[in-house]
């Protein structure tokens, strides 16, 4: 990360946390609740914003493999659905490709694949193929699960964080 940005977003932290938290503490709950959540959100910024782009760029690609895999069991059925997957995986690649494309341009993509993919398992509902389908996506999501408990991590909602992979390693797919 930019030192910069790390730096200003710490300091930004510490005042937030030592001139201005003592200032509400008589203040109304929902306050002192907002002011927290706030906090958890700065502080969440400030571990996570180095791994941004590497995180979902792993993570739309995570989702392309995976649509690939759907549209291979549903194109006899669904060709409408997986003609959307097809061009949907042909934009993330774009984006992938492209040195300009912006963090919110993989998870824009990554969004409409999630969607995509939903519709083809609503789909599927009583089809000969939907236990594989359903198979496919437990096992997929199962595959990429580790990497999404480490990015949210920070928050502090894991039940078993030491387990984590780091997110170097999580990015990287070596868990």
């Amino acid at each position: 990360m930019i030192q910069t940005f790390d730096t200003q977003l710490e300091v930004s932290l510490r005042a937030l946390r030592e001139v201005v938290a003592p200032a509400l503490e008589n203040a109304e709950s929902h306050v002192v609740e907002q002011f927290n959540l706030a906090l958890a959100t700065l502080d969440f910024t400030r571990q996570r914003l180095p791994y941004a782009r590497s995180f979902h760029r792993s993570e739309l690609q995570h989702f392309m493999e995976f649509s690939a895999d759907v549209r291979e069991v549903i194109d006899a059925d669904r060709p409408d659905i997986a003609q959307q997957l097809k061009n949907t995986e042909e934009e993330g690649s774009k984006q992938l490709a492209s040195p300009e494309a912006e963090v919110e341009d993989y998870l824009m993509v990554s969004r409409q694949l999630r969607e995509l993919i939903a519709e083809a398992t609503q789909c599927s509902n009583g089809k000969p193929y939907e236990k594989q389908l359903d198979t496919l996506i437990l096992q997929r999501q199962k595959d990429f699960f580790p990497a999404q408990r480490s990015w949210c991590q920070p928050l502090g909602l894991d039940t078993k964080p030491d387990e984590l992979p780091t997110m170097d390693e999580a990015i990287s797919g070596a868990y």
